[in-house]
């Protein structure tokens, strides 16, 4: 009896060890240093945390979203406004920066307790107003660290900061270290948002690095975590670049009078010339390359399941 509960309790670990995307804001945070292309500042390391842990992970931070100053449970809000809902974090905040608050996976859940439509509505509105108030408090971070202003073109650069940066959260999900994708965004949606933000920033000057994007996500012959994957090591490549020569370089000047500088990848940036084939992301060689980059997660679940299958052999010895 003894020796089953130790069995269960091994795989309970491994399970939960395994259905793991980025085990921690840091790799997230790694993610986005490499994509936006800036050097690591402390000021910028926590506004990434804030944007992984909090504003996308975090769905019932009552320490970081208040309401009229008072704390604000969200979650709690919404078991409580609606007492039958109950959802694991990824079904609230992992739908995109600019995207409609809701899923499939939200829709399956409220049909399945048989809400009528006003109740649906309802929900659905909470849902957004929220967004809008996390969006709200976001943007104005955002403002404040870049030294953007909050109105007019500075503050439409700050929200294509944060809304790549959100995004490049939820590729990291997606990344081949994750087996469990409830809960995420099509990623359609998540490199339209991309390409959205990259127009609205200089459409002319991000047109190659569009035309990659949509190039990736629209390829039907590989799997979502691949394409995850590659449209990662794009961005990595170019979005730093295509920042800081975005609007004739205004943005880089800026930045850098706020005490943010580039890093400088000037010897290793590829050029766009080079094309991007099915093969950039599907042979074996870059899935590989790409797990490792993925935290170490996939040397954790490997290692986990040889001691699971060498105290099985032990304790089964014994019997």
């Amino acid at each position: 009896m003894r020796r089953k509960k130790v069995i269960i309790v091994l795989l309970l670990i491994i399970s939960h060890v395994s259905s793991l995307a980025h085990a921690s804001w840091e790799q997230h945070a790694d993610d986005m240093y490499e994509v936006l292309g800036l050097e690591r500042n402390e000021k910028l390391t926590d506004w990434m945390r804030f944007v992984s842990s909090v504003l996308i992970d975090n769905y019932n931070a009552e320490y970081a979203f208040s309401d009229n100053g008072e704390p604000f449970d969200f979650y709690l809000y919404l078991k409580e406004k609606y007492p039958e809902f109950q959802c694991k974090h990824r079904l609230l905040f992992h739908w995109g920066y600019n995207s409609r608050p809701w899923s499939t996976y939200l829709q399956n859940k409220v049909l399945g307790y048989g809400w009528s439509d006003t109740m649906i509505r309802d929900f659905q509105a909470d849902l957004i107003a929220e967004q809008k108030r996390r969006n709200s408090f976001a943007n104005n971070y955002t403002e404040n660290l870049f030294g953007f202003a909050h109105g007019g073109k500075e503050a439409r650069v700050a929200r294509v900061i944060i809304s790549v940066v959100y995004d490049v959260h939820l590729l990291g999900d997606y990344e081949p270290d994750n087996i469990d994708l409830e809960g995420l965004q099509d990623i359609g949606s998540v490199v339209g948002d991309i390409i959205n933000n990259i127009n609205a920033l200089d459409k002319r000057t991000g047109a190659q690095l569009t035309k990659l994007l949509q190039k990736i996500s629209q390829n039907s012959n590989c799997d979502v975590q691949d394409k995850a994957a590659a449209l990662l090591r794009l961005l990595k490549e170019h979005f730093g670049v295509f920042l800081r020569t975005a609007d004739n370089g205004t943005i880089e000047e800026h930045l850098n009078a706020q005490g943010f500088f580039f890093v400088d990848y000037s010897a290793k940036q590829p050029s766009y010339e080079k094309k991007t084939t099915q093969k950039d992301f599907t042979d074996k060689k870059t899935r590989n390359k790409t797990f490792k980059k993925g935290g170490g997660i996939g040397v954790v679940i490997i290692i986990s399941l040889i001691i699971l299958v060498v105290l099985l052999v032990i304790l089964f010895k014994k019997k």
